[in-house]
């Protein structure tokens, strides 16, 4: 069975969703990334702009916008966010026009991980990064 299937098929789950909240500090320019660049929804923005979420499928991400360098630091530097997604050759090529057009060593295209995913990698504004990938083991085991 593949990963995700076996994650999201166990039973005894009592908690639904997790949604990362993460310290930014220009909130349109963060908006504007993951709309524009990356095809999520502006699915929120507080009307003081201090706060939104962005949605794709069933992904939402949580943003905060602040001037706390030492937040923004962690951002930076730990925090990541894995996006499962199916196809992920076929997502990297649909958004590949508008990744290129960003700061070198900001994405990397596709490729193999040895836990059995295939991922690509981009950093967001703030240099969060955000791992796509999909399951590439097969059915027989994780």
């Amino acid at each position: 069975m593949a990963f995700w299937k076996w994650i999201f098929g166990r039973k005894n789950r009592y908690v639904d969703d997790a949604v990362a909240i993460v310290p930014v500090k220009d909130m349109r320019r963060t908006i504007d990334f993951y709309v524009g660049v990356l095809g999520f929804e502006a699915l929120f923005v507080a009307d003081d702009g201090r706060f939104a979420t962005v949605l794709n499928g069933k992904a939402a991400i949580h943003f905060t916008q602040t001037d706390d360098a030492t937040a923004l630091a962690a951002t930076a530097n730990n925090i990541s966010i894995y996006l499962w997604t199916t196809k992920v050759d076929r997502l990297y090529k649909k958004l590949k026009k508008l990744l290129d057009k960003l700061p070198e060593g900001r994405v990397k295209p596709p490729f193999n991980q040895p836990y059995g995913m295939r991922e690509f990698h981009v950093k967001d504004p703030d240099g969060c990064l955000l791992f796509f990938g999909e399951s590439i083991r097969d059915e027989g085991g994780l």
